[in-house]
């Protein structure tokens, strides 16, 4: 008899664990869907917020909006990073002068290898004046003249790699994933 009483004891003990153990998981997963789903509305509104400014300045200058946002995307960490939410820096534009500036950690790749660097980066009063700054370096310095020549996102993707934009040396097919990931290209017809 005293066996039966143990065992039941334990039966209820592993069915009030297992009870709870799906619990649990019933709510981390429940708390995981909301973070995802309140990521992905975060992003459709940068994307769209970004999408007005980007459609109209890119136009003006004969660039692909698509690429333009997908850049200020990979650059500014979705307008997340303290360079874009201090300094309305979307495009991690770095400033000639030191005293227009301010000086931020960013990775970059020497010979190959990527490495963390101190380097001076533009500041802007708006992110309209950033996008218009980005629009206007990539529309009238000459190292960028290709860039005005893309037939499409992807070659002024690699256009704006082989300028010298970003030192990473997957920079277009980042470009590129983004735009196709989020179908950016829809906003350079």
């Amino acid at each position: 008899m005293k066996i039966k009483k143990i065992g039941c004891g334990c039966l209820v003990i592993i069915i009030t664990f297992l009870a709870i153990i799906f619990l649990m998981s019933f709510f981390i997963n429940r708390a995981q869907e909301k973070r995802d789903l309140e990521e992905k509305n975060y992003r459709e509104n940068y994307i769209e917020d970004s999408a007005k400014l980007a459609v109209r300045i890119a136009k003006r200058n004969d660039l692909f909006p698509s690429v333009m946002i997908a850049q200020s995307i990979l650059e500014s960490n979705w307008g997340r990073s303290q360079l874009s939410l201090e300094y309305n820096n979307y495009f991690g534009i770095k400033a000639v002068k030191k005293k227009d500036g301010i000086v931020f950690e960013t990775e970059e790749y020497v010979e190959g290898k990527s490495g963390r660097y101190m380097e001076n980066f533009k500041k802007y009063s708006s992110k309209s004046e950033s996008f218009n700054h980005y629009a206007k370096l990539l529309s009238t310095a000459k190292r960028y003249s290709k860039v005005k020549t893309a037939k499409d996102y992807k070659e002024a993707a690699k256009y704006i790699q082989e300028a010298g934009y970003a030192t990473d040396p997957n920079y277009a097919d980042k470009i590129i994933s983004v735009i196709e990931k989020y179908n950016l290209n829809r906003y350079d017809e």
